[in-house]
């Protein structure tokens, strides 16, 4: 395949804000469950088999919900067409939004200046992140208008991404009239 054309590029979830609350629940979530079972074992004298029960139903649900907090974003590029998704724990993968860049209205950096007056002027509808954190270098935005396949109406929306020179490259290659280049850190 063309290297030119074809670009990932993977941002880390930082464990801040919400997800440090969001992992701070499900750990007092998988203790009290574990305390009250055995506390109803207890009370019922069923302790031989809540022996084997709790420490299985944990696993279970921690199996389960754990990965929800251990989050990834992808973004890929391949001939033109972005495709956006979520990564949950290294193991499912869920993909959120697939765009073609010669149909974005805008792509340009969040930088509290002009460009983010313009984006706040276009009123998205729809809002898609793959940024890291809100205080990330680099983060960069793309205007467009959002249809799924089974509706035709179209909805205005933005796409928040941490940029590197590289995707840049194939933004202004593939729409060049819509991207406003900075310098980038990566």
């Amino acid at each position: 395949m063309n290297e030119f054309s074809t670009y990932e590029f993977v941002v880390d979830q930082k464990v801040e804000g919400k997800w440090i609350w969001a992992k701070a629940g499900l750990l007092f979530f998988y203790i009290s469950f574990g305390i009250a079972v055995v506390l109803l074992g207890i009370i019922y004298r069923l302790i031989a088999p809540m022996i084997a029960f709790v420490p299985i139903s944990i696993w279970l649900l921690v199996f389960c919900t754990w990965r929800y907090t251990c989050v990834e974003y992808e973004y890929s590029i391949t001939s033109g067409e972005l495709t956006f998704a979520k990564v949950f724990g290294n193991r499912s993968r869920r993909r959120i939004l697939t765009l073609d860049l010669r149909q974005a209205v805008r792509i340009a950096p969040l930088d509290n200046g002009e460009h983010s007056a313009k984006a706040a002027a276009w009123k998205p509808e729809l809002e898609f992140s793959a940024i890291s954190s809100p205080t990330a270098p680099d983060i960069y935005y793309i205007l467009f208008e959002y249809g799924n396949g089974e509706k035709k109406e179209k909805r205005r929306a933005i796409f928040y991404f941490e940029a590197t020179k590289r995707t840049l490259q194939i933004c202004r290659f593939y729409n060049s009239s819509a991207t406003v280049l900075t310098e980038t850190t990566r």
